[in-house]
């Protein structure tokens, strides 16, 4: 016996007591409470988002567990889960069918509440109806600051001590991006400025991706005591960077960075940029003279990410610097002696000046010496240096942007949150722009703009379905109203809720485009909605414009809630576990006031109530499919020939048609292969065997009328088209 063929529901409820919600999700240990369950009260679980929702939306999850012996109430130092009924915990509601696929998850998240009630005012009987939401609520939690992309890339590959730099104009010092950790003090002339006033030494004009950095041409010195537990964890190998401009010109030589290692047999070290136009490092040895370990005519002058890596091998320390991981280090050498870890970083020590700006800062400290161990492999860094966007240079525009699937996959990596995502049509990704400033949720959500993709949460990470992959999505779930498969509400209205008949789309420090579908105008008056969108170029705007404005002229009704009771309707139980947000749902069979034809939507979101292990409903956010179905060179979908009507009346029984066609729109097609074809002429489907003639108008024949239960009298001048909802030419 299963739910499908009517037993009853088999359900788990299990928390994580104890867990980090930091930790990989597959290293919680769960403790099965569904014996607590209170079977009475319903339990809800909604996930997606809501019709038309301009962004994602967080789960929810509302249940009753038993708690007469306060097994559930937070701060109860006599349940058997102290200290840990607290607030988010993770929480997982499951289901069996028990048609041998297993427990199907229907709710991931965290526990927002533990409140604690008693029914009836009852001291036998007490119940804990827990709140928990999904992992875009924990995102989303408090006010973050909006991060440069360098101010995350570089914590996300392991940074023990860090010092971005970004500080306002008026600061005093650079605080460190870790707690307690001592800022760099500042002695001499400095400014804190934007990035947006710097030009680099070439006079080039370049968007960096950090909020600010910190000049020292003055002879500005930035000094910083390591915490003790750093020098420790470096005491063997250790990466220190910073990322600077170096003026083409120089007085003297430019003393990067020294790091401080006392207790080693070399007890500092020095990366120098020499006005010979060579890289160097110096070692201070124990009679305080520094030594050259490295001598290298390797040199970049623009900004970037410089690495200092020494490491013990042997009886020999090893040395070796880059500014780019793609090739490995630019120079390397070796010297004698023994490894300390790092105990002070202090940035331009010898007071050097510039005629030009210096900006420097991104002062950070890395256990470990190779390119591996610090994650710069492929170089993150040097590309969060940039923006990951365009960078604007005087002599020229160069286009480095980045697939907003590729920036959305990163984003999440660098946050440590999962991500599942569907694969994209590598030949149509949006490129982004330069990264700006932003909360991770911003971030996401940015990319998901850009690509017009679809943003959800799963199981405690999140889910992403991008543009490409939304085209053409095979149906998942068949409702037969016929056979009593639909629901209420199943109330479909006409509306303008969702209409928008002109679209301006804009570029972030760019230009702007338009579109707008003047019939509607006229008949419907205006109606404008607008959006601006991080893009690499203004070239895509015209494109943006005209699909949001496809996507929001849907001529059909709008369908607030689509129900299903999959306790009366069993067989649709599976299906419906394997839809998620994007999934196709079809109605067939709708109800004689619908309009006739199937319902064709897409789901966005839903919420399931359960009451007790019977009754089951699921009701669903839905938006049209229509606009998603688009024509591809070997696809079953067929272009219309734009602006055809009919060239005469045609009666209810009529079996051929004469149809008329624009210069503008072209002919019908006259190929065999395109045959049989489905045309939609006012609101009858008719089925046409063969189109002949080659000006307008043409001769269609036809085998089969009233195909979707419409028959009648059609005059001249009405509209015809492909029944396929697809209308992008071939």
């Amino acid at each position: 016996m299963s739910y499908l063929t009517g037993d009853s529901l088999l359900v788990r409820i299990r928390i994580a007591f104890g867990a980090s919600i930091a930790a990989d999700p597959a290293t919680w240990s769960w403790t099965d409470v569904t014996e607590w369950w209170h079977v009475p009260d319903d339990v809800s679980v909604s996930w997606g988002r809501s019709s038309r929702a301009g962004q994602a939306e967080y789960s929810t999850l509302g249940l009753t567990l038993k708690n007469t012996d306060g097994r559930f109430t937070a701060y109860n130092p006599l349940s058997p889960y102290w200290p840990h009924v607290r607030r988010w915990t993770p929480i997982e509601f499951d289901i069996d069918l028990g048609d041998g696929a297993g427990w199907r998850n229907r709710f991931s998240g965290f526990v927002r509440k533990w409140p604690l009630t008693w029914p009836g005012r009852s001291e036998k009987m007490a119940v804990a109806r827990i709140e928990a939401v999904g992992v875009l609520c924990r995102l989303g939690r408090g006010n973050p600051p909006a991060k440069s992309s360098l101010r995350r890339t570089i914590p996300a590959t392991g940074t023990l001590a860090y010092w971005p730099a970004e500080d306002g104009p008026a600061s005093g010092q650079a605080a460190s991006a870790f707690p307690d950790h001592p800022p760099l003090t500042i002695v001499g002339v400095y400014e804190f400025a934007p990035i947006e006033s710097w030009k680099n030494s070439q006079g080039y004009s370049v968007d960096y991706g950090t909020a600010g950095l910190v000049d020292v041409s003055g002879g500005a010195t930035m000094t910083a005591a390591v915490p003790a537990t750093v020098t420790v964890a470096t005491a063997t190998a250790w990466t220190v960077a910073v990322c600077a401009d170096i003026p083409d010109t120089r007085a003297t030589d430019l003393v990067l960075v020294e790091i401080a290692t006392p207790g080693g047999t070399h007890s500092a070290w020095r990366l120098v940029v020499t006005t010979t136009a060579r890289t160097q490092v110096h070692a201070r040895n124990s009679a305080g003279t520094w030594v050259i370990v490295v001598d290298n005519s390797s040199l970049v002058l623009s900004m970037f990410s410089h690495n200092l890596a020494v490491w013990q091998s042997g009886g020999n320390i090893q040395v070796g610097f880059n500014w780019d991981s793609v090739s490995g280090y630019k120079g390397s050498g070796s010297v004698a002696g023994t490894l300390a870890g790092v105990a002070q970083v202090v940035v331009n020590p010898t007071a050097s000046t510039a005629a030009v700006p210096t900006p420097m800062g991104h002062i950070a400290v890395w256990a470990g010496h190779s390119l591996t161990a610090v994650d710069l492999r492929d170089g993150p860094v040097v590309l969060a240096l940039f923006g990951y966007g365009w960078s604007s240079i005087a002599s020229g525009a160069a286009a480095t942007g980045e697939p907003a699937t590729e920036r959305l996959a990163r984003l999440a990596a660098e946050d440590g949150v999962p991500l599942a995502m569907a694969a994209a049509d590598p030949g149509d990704e949006v490129m982004m722009g330069l990264q700006r400033p932003g909360t991770a949720l911003d971030l996401y959500q940015g990319c998901e703009a850009a690509d017009a993709g679809l943003l959800y949460e799963d199981g405690f990470g999140l889910g992403y379905l991008p543009r490409t992959a939304r085209y053409n999505q095979p149906v998942a779930l068949t409702i037969d109203a016929a056979a009593g498969e639909l629901g209420t509400p199943f109330e479909p209205v006409d509306d303008d809720q969702m209409l928008r008949n002109k679209w301006t789309v804009e570029r972030i420090d760019g230009s702007s485009a338009v579109a707008a579908d003047e019939e509607s105008i006229i008949l419907q008056g205006e109606i404008e909605d607008s959006v601006t969108l991080n893009l690499a170029s203004d070239h895509p705007l015209p494109d943006h414009a005209g699909w949001r404005l496809r996507l929001s002229t849907v001529q059909e009704p709008r369908y607030p809630a689509v129900t299903i009771t999959l306790s009366s309707s069993r067989g649709l139980a599976a299906a419906w576990c394997a839809c998620k947000s994007g999934s196709r749902v079809q109605v067939i069979n709708p109800p004689e006031q619908n309009p006739p034809g199937t319902v064709d939507q897409l789901v966005v979101g839903a919420t399931e109530v359960y009451r007790g292990r019977r009754s089951w409903r699921a009701t669903m956010n839905v938006e049209p499919a229509a606009p998603w179905l688009v024509a591809t060179a070997s696809g079953p979908h067929r272009a219309a020939a734009a602006g055809s009507t009919l060239a005469t009346d045609i009666t209810a029984g009529a079996m051929s048609l004469s149809l008329t066609s624009t210069a503008a729109g072209g002919l019908w097609t006259t190929k065999a292969s395109a045959f049989p074809l489905d045309l939609l002429i006012g609101g009858e489907r008719v089925t046409v065997s063969a189109i002949t003639g080659t000006s307008s108008p043409q001769a269609a024949t036809v085998t089969a009328r009233a195909v979707n239960g419409v028959s009648r009298s059609w005059q001249a001048g009405t509209p015809v088209q492909v029944w396929s909802p697809a209308v992008v030419p071939l």
